[in-house]
């Protein structure tokens, strides 16, 4: 096996969404299901109703389908690309070069924060995907470094600079 080179892109992390973002259905999803089973025994203890536990499908298909919606984004960042993958049946791929990333946010809301998540967001230069979002990712200020320092990388290797202009006038020219 050949070592790797400047030129092979390597796999620099993988990974999907946290299952966390769905607590709050998790959650409800729960607490109809208690409803379900307490109304089973509280309507007609003498009489049991088999038809009110059939009721117990509708949180368990919203659980699983949640799951499964979240389960099938996958995020991979090589040494060249950010790929965000989505979609069960049909697939789709969208993939930004690092040298067009611009600049990066790190976003940690409350509740991924306590679990050691976040979502780390890339504006770039590309005017397709003025914004790429990892949502919910592990350890995201460490991946935002990983992916700033690759994005360097690229940009020294491909000779890209960044050019910001100010829209403003100069202290010298007169407004319009």
């Amino acid at each position: 096996m050949n070592p790797p080179n400047e030129s092979q892109e390597v796999l620099v992390w993988r990974g999907t969404p946290s299952q966390w973002t769905n607590f709050g259905t998790y959650l409800f999803c729960l607490i109809l299901t208690a409803g379900i089973v307490a109304a089973y025994f509280l309507v007609s203890p003498a009489t049991p109703q088999p038809l009110i536990l059939a009721g117990l499908v509708v949180p368990f298909l919203w659980a699983m389908g949640s799951w499964i919606g979240t389960s099938c984004n996958r995020y991979e960042i090589t040494s060249e690309r950010a790929k965000i993958t989505t979609g069960l049946l049909s697939r789709r791929t969208n993939e930004i070069e690092l040298y067009r990333v611009r600049d990066y946010t790190v976003v940690e809301p409350f509740w991924l924060r306590l679990v050691g998540c976040g979502d780390v967001v890339l504006v770039t230069s590309d005017r397709t995907t003025p914004s790429f979002v990892l949502h919910a990712v592990p350890r995201a200020q460490a991946l935002k470094d990983q992916i700033r320092a690759h994005t360097e990388r690229m940009r020294q290797r491909r000779g890209v600079r960044d050019l910001d202009i100010d829209p403003r006038p100069s202290a010298g020219t007169p407004e319009a």
